[in-house]
């Protein structure tokens, strides 16, 4: 890769400028969802940011935002009040990664029982849960004003040439077995919405 981008003209110079520009406008992000009063990070990644395109690939920007009004918990203990919660479930269908979000009251802790949001959904065992696509349908409609929205796998966005990934903070430790070896998720990673039935 490196070859390619000195041939392109683009060195390690550029490379290293590219990266502290993105680093740059994530911190602009941030300010302005701080003057807001947006509770949100945002992050830029992909070959944009790490400055490994080069003129002609089309490469488009890739751009996380991670929501931190909600509390992802792994067990009910962890439950906070005037926060959205969400408990992380494991399903039969699931990968080993992956995670069913149970839609937790905001004044009690305990398990929601009405689908006041179109968002949510009741699933076999009579679960409230969290539906990654009707999520995304959400957040596309809330967009409307601005254009049309183009979804690609997790990504929502009305920006032309870009990928906007929208996530929950998860402020934990996971350990999952892959099938030949334990894997462990450090605190402070993002839960990406997952695919759930409709």
């Amino acid at each position: 890769m490196s070859e390619l981008l000195d041939d392109s003209g683009a060195g390690k110079d550029t490379v290293i400028e590219r990266r502290r520009t993105y680093v740059w406008k994530e911190r602009m992000e941030m300010l302005n969802n701080q003057l807001l009063g947006t509770n949100m990070n945002c992050f830029h990644f992909g070959s944009q940011s790490e400055g490994t395109t080069i003129p002609g690939l089309q490469s488009d920007v890739d751009f996380l935002t991670s929501y931190n009004n909600d509390n992802i918990m792994t067990v009910v203990e962890d439950w906070k009040a005037g926060m959205r919660n969400y408990l992380m479930l494991h399903g039969d269908s699931t990968d080993p990664q992956q995670y069913l979000l149970q839609v937790f009251t905001v004044d009690t802790p305990e398990p929601e029982t009405n689908l006041y949001y179109d968002v949510f959904v009741l699933n076999d065992s009579g679960q409230v849960l969290l539906n990654a696509g009707r999520h995304k349908q959400d957040i596309e409609h809330q967009f409307t004003v601005i254009g049309e929205a183009t979804k690609h796998g997790p990504s929502v966005t009305w920006v032309r040439d870009w990928n906007i990934v929208h996530a929950h903070h998860a402020n934990l430790f996971l350990k999952y077995n892959t099938g030949s070896t334990d894997v462990e998720v450090v605190p402070g990673r993002l839960l990406s919405y997952l695919k759930l039935p409709v």
